[in-house]
This record gives structure tokens, C-alpha cells and sequence, in this order.
């Protein structure tokens, strides 16, 4: 993990302080932009559809389709804040380690 830590820095010091915060909020801005209710919904329904099977490797899935269902509608959720609303929750209130 330190090793991972040690790039993130790296990559900071490249482009400075507020370039890495812009990257860091175009990175999830993305995100949040893949998240409108017509591609979750389309997703959700490939989802469901495929059942609990992977169709690229033929394994079972490691969490059920409505798990996965249930991470996207929360992410969809989430995606209505604002990135600094989520940067600054995640700050206080999301223990990490």
C-alpha cells in the first residue's frame, strides 16, 4: 500500500497541487456523468438478465446480481451530490484503514 501511496504522490508532485485536484475531480466528474438514470437503468436490466453467472469466464459471480444492482443505485444516489460534498464527507465521516 505504500508503494501505492508513493505514485499517488508522485503523480502529484508532477502536476502540482491543484492540478491533481482538478484530475482527481474530472476522475470522478466522469463517474458521476456515467451515472444517469437511463444508463443505470439499462445496466440494471443487463444485470439481471445475466443471472448470477459471469458471461465472459462462465464462473459464478462473487455477489448476487441484485448486489450489484444495489451498488449502482447507491452510486447513482451519490452521484446528485456535489464532488467536494463527497470529497468532504468521505474525509470525516468514511473511515479508511
Amino acid at each position: 500500500m505504500k508503494d501505492k501511496m508513493k505514485e499517488i504522490t508522485a503523480i502529484e508532485d508532477k502536476y502540482g497541487m491543484l492540478l491533481f485536484r482538478m484530475g482527481l475531480t474530472h476522475l470522478v466528474d466522469v463517474g458521476i456523468q456515467n451515472l444517469d438514470t437511463g444508463k443505470v437503468n439499462e445496466n440494471i436490466r443487463r444485470i439481471m438478465a445475466t443471472g448470477n453467472e459471469d458471461t465472459t469466464t462462465g464462473a459464478t459471480r462473487a455477489i448476487t446480481p441484485e448486489t450489484e444492482c444495489n451498488i449502482l443505485r447507491c452510486a447513482s444516489e451519490l452521484s446528485k451530490f456535489s464532488i467536494w460534498t463527497l470529497f468532504l464527507y468521505i474525509k470525516n465521516y468514511v473511515h479508511i484503514g
